[in-house]
């Protein structure tokens, strides 16, 4: 009779086990879908467009295209993710890349060997800059980097005259695929070492949870913020230098999409625009491939410019309204 009274007893809790494993169980598959989702999108954008476009999408001079419009999108929008995590936005990346490509065609006639290095320089100073300012003057992240971005486009229109400034002709026609291909691995290993296995990206997520918090255990806050932004300014710089090469001239006009381009591609791809525990560089990387996708579709579509910029528009609305009701307070792992 005890023995009947002891397993009565303990059956409802072993309900209760069972009913944790299977909630446990439910929220585990939920983030596998939803770590899924990007990739699942992607593949549906190839698809779609391969037949839209009937099979342009993959042809050999398209995937080059393809590429070359990836490669800027690529480099600043993993060094988006840092700013991004901590719950900011760097606005003033793409007027950054504008200026960092212009100083460096100056710089070029000069010497075309100081083209680089010049355009890295001063996209590392102008990051250093903007987060020293939210520091110091104790302003904003928005307004410190919008302000930025309207100085940053006001200098290089009035370097370039409002016009566009040629290359020196022993940079123009430069075959880069091979030098950029090898350049984009190194970066996306680099920075993804960086961000999940080093102490900074740990610590950039823990502020976009709560940067009070940070604060309280000892972490220096403003030291981790102006990095953050030397790397967006680190990555305005290189990609602006690469777009230079391109096009073959230097205009203010450089980059005037991308801040737009790289919100779009790192939320597109799983991570949500309040940063935190959902932050990952493998946001970017998927992000920016459905974004260059969706670009390149929607022109070998027959659709023209207007469309494209509807689109994005549209597009950006949806994707920042969906990722601010994501949890940002997970455990950082």
């Amino acid at each position: 009779m005890a023995t009947k009274t002891l397993k009565t007893a303990a059956a409802p809790a072993v309900e209760a086990e069972q009913d944790l494993a299977k909630v446990v169980k439910k929220e585990k598959i939920k983030k596998i879908i939803v770590r899924l989702l990007p990739l699942i999108g992607l593949v549906f954008l190839v698809v779609l467009f391969y037949f839209l476009s009937d099979g342009k999408l993959v042809r050999t001079n398209n995937l080059k295209s393809l590429f070359n419009q990836a490669f800027s999108v690529f480099i600043c929008a993993i060094a988006g993710v840092f700013v991004m995590s901590t719950g900011n936005l760097d606005f003033s990346l793409g007027a950054n890349m504008g200026l960092c490509a212009t100083l460096a065609c100056f710089a070029a006639f000069v010497s075309t060997s100081l083209a680089l290095p010049t355009a890295l320089l001063v996209g590392v100073a102008v990051g250093f800059l903007v987060g020293v300012i939210q520091i110091y003057a104790k302003l904003p992240s928005f307004i410190a980097c919008l302000c930025m971005m309207f100085i940053l486009m006001a200098l290089a229109q009035s370097l370039t005259g409002g016009t566009t400034k040629m290359l020196p002709p022993s940079m123009l026609g430069m075959k880069l695929d091979a030098v950029k291909i090898i350049v984009l691995i190194v970066y996306i290993a680099a920075m993804y070492i960086l961000f999940e296995y080093t102490r900074v990206g740990k610590q950039l997520k823990a502020m976009g949870i709560s940067e009070e918090t940070c604060i309280q255990s000892g972490i220096k806050t403003g030291r981790l913020r102006i990095i953050a932004y030397m790397l967006t300014g680190f990555a305005a710089g290189l990609a602006g230098y690469f777009t230079l090469l391109r096009t073959g001239c230097a205009s203010y006009q450089i980059g005037s999409t991308m801040t737009i381009d790289v919100i779009i591609a790192i939320v597109l791809g799983g991570m949500a625009v309040t940063g935190g525990s959902s932050s990952r560089i493998s946001a970017a990387i998927y992000g920016t491939l459905m974004t260059v996708v969706l670009d390149n579709g929607i022109v070998l579509s027959g659709l023209g410019g207007d469309a494209q910029q509807m689109i994005k528009g549209i597009l950006f609305i949806i994707v920042v309204a969906i990722s601010t009701k994501k949890d940002k307070n997970a455990v950082i792992a």
